[in-house]
């Protein structure tokens, strides 16, 4: 593919009619062009156009301009060759191998080969919009890659204390007899123990380190706290059938408000539901490591488990999983999914509704939001969600008040502890009055006293006002774009704070 200049990517943007403001164009070097503009494309996107499309439009003369701006082409002698010119900047752009010589017929069906899509923008998307949702993202990254690390310690430690409890030899992780050996999963074993040799010569692990200089085994121990959240899933997945189900089982106990108990199961009927736990279960720590995956190697988020990261025509969203052979079935079993967090949870707004039980940003973050509140009642994750939606606009309005100043914030909690706390002497005031003594002074004093107070108070706000980062953004007119990949709305923040 074809690499640009900075200063040929900001012509590329006005070609495509994205507005580079005058106040951004410093940030330009700053952020890279890739993770900022083709990343988050799809939300500023109002339509799409294949390669079809475009020769359909130009051959009947339509938006011939905008063609030719978007492509940047100076010079064209009728339709048919301004649609080969088209062909031939794809090409050149993507680095599909041609001649001169192919047909306009033989260069479209290289270009649909790699599924070619012309990003249509509405007139209002400016540059700063994409920043905006790019340091957005960041700020989310870091707020729901700190909550799935205190996951994935957890899980460690219901794995760490499984194999306590039934008294594992410290070699229990390279004993092939421990795994998954059937022909369906031989190979999956085999890398999970590959992966746990490759662990025990880690030369940045002290711990490791230090067993290895002692010419000792190292401990599965130490090398659980080595593997990364996919790792131990994987790890615990391809254990053999009992270590599975009796450690998805802790998990279940552990992370939800359910207690399953493989020694209660009388019938068939309850043997299934008892699996179908487990297999949810399952599911959701897969999710939550593929998602702990994007988080830590700084991918946008919006579009979780999205199958297609372009916009379709119909603005209908496919998502990866649960996998499943068609689209109905796939409904099916996400709705199903939505009666096992009502039991695992708690019936609540969010899981009660099955009408959004797509598998997408909002349904990840209300599962580590659940199981996060498992672990620890007095946890802030939900404060920490809405203050940075708020902060940039998207979804949640800032209120006026907003602030990340902290001293400033530190400073009017204290005056207005002052405040509740300051004696006006009104008793006095109401026996002198009583008592047909003078009240005028006291009156004129108490009135200056509360107007100094307005005044104290109307200053602070005024200086929060001042480039607060909480209130420099204005409505954000992609909200519904945002949504469509998400699922997260301003009702999606009721759901979760109400849980019943």
């Amino acid at each position: 593919m074809e690499s640009y200049t900075n200063n040929k990517l900001k012509k590329k943007l006005q070609r495509k009619g994205i507005i580079l403001d005058e106040r951004k164009k410093q940030c330009f070097d700053k952020y890279s062009y890739y993770q900022v503009i083709n990343a988050y494309k799809n939300i500023f996107c109002m339509g799409i156009e294949t390669i079809d499309d475009i020769e359909n439009n130009i051959m009947n003369s339509l938006n011939l301009d905008r063609y030719k701006e978007n492509y940047g082409i100076k010079e064209y002698y009728g339709n048919k060759n301004l649609y080969r010119q088209i062909l031939i900047s794809i090409c050149t752009k993507y680095g599909i191998s041609y001649k001169y010589t192919d047909s306009d017929d033989e260069l479209k069906e290289k270009i649909k080969n790699i599924k070619y899509y012309n990003h249509l923008y509405s007139n209002k998307v400016m540059y700063s919009d994409f920043i905006r949702i790019y340091k957005f993202e960041h700020e989310l990254r870091n707020i729901l890659l700190r909550y799935t690390l205190i996951i994935e310690e957890s899980l460690k430690n219901v794995l760490v204390s499984y194999l306590n409890r039934i008294e594992a030899k410290d070699t229990f992780l390279t004993d092939i007899n421990q795994y998954d050996t059937t022909p369906k999963n031989i190979t999956n074993s085999i890398n999970s123990i590959k992966k746990i040799f490759d662990k025990q010569t880690n030369k940045y692990s002290n711990p490791i380190k230090r067993k290895n200089a002692q010419e000792l085994s190292v401990p599965y121990w130490i090398i659980i706290n080595e593997l990364t959240l996919g790792e131990t899933i994987k790890l615990i997945i391809n254990l053999n059938k009992e270590h599975k189900q009796n450690i998805l089982e802790d998990c279940v106990n552990y992370f939800t408000q359910i207690k399953v108990d493989n020694k209660n199961i009388e019938n068939d009927e309850e043997k299934n539901i008892y699996w179908n736990k487990l297999n949810v279960m399952r599911e959701i720590l897969n999710i939550i490591g593929i998602l702990r995956n994007s988080l830590a190697h700084n991918q946008p988020i919006y579009n979780f488990n999205v199958r297609e990261f372009y916009s379709t025509k119909t603005g209908k969203v496919n998502y990866l999983l649960p996998k499943a052979p068609t689209q109905h079935e796939q409904y099916v079993l996400t709705t199903n999914y939505m009666s096992y967090l009502a039991d695992f949870f708690g019936s609540d707004k969010y899981n009660s509704f099955s009408g959004n039980s797509n598998i997408d940003l909002s349904w990840v973050i209300y599962i580590i939001y659940k199981i996060i509140n498992r672990l620890d009642n007095n946890t802030n994750i939900y404060n920490e969600l809405v203050y940075v939606y708020k902060k940039y606009n998207i979804i949640l309005r800032p209120e006026k008040i907003a602030t990340n100043k902290f001293d400033l914030y530190e400073k009017i909690l204290n005056k207005l502890e002052e405040y509740s706390n300051y004696d006006f002497d009104i008793k006095s005031i109401c026996e002198k009055y009583d008592n047909d003594k003078r009240i005028k002074q006291d009156l004129i004093s108490l009135n200056k006293k509360t107007k100094d107070m307005q005044v104290e108070m109307k200053e602070m706000i005024n200086e929060n006002l001042k480039k607060n980062d909480c209130l420099k953004y204005t409505h954000f007119l992609f909200d519904r774009s945002y949504t469509k990949y998400t699922g997260i709305d301003k009702k999606f923040f009721d759901k979760l704070k109400n849980d019943k």
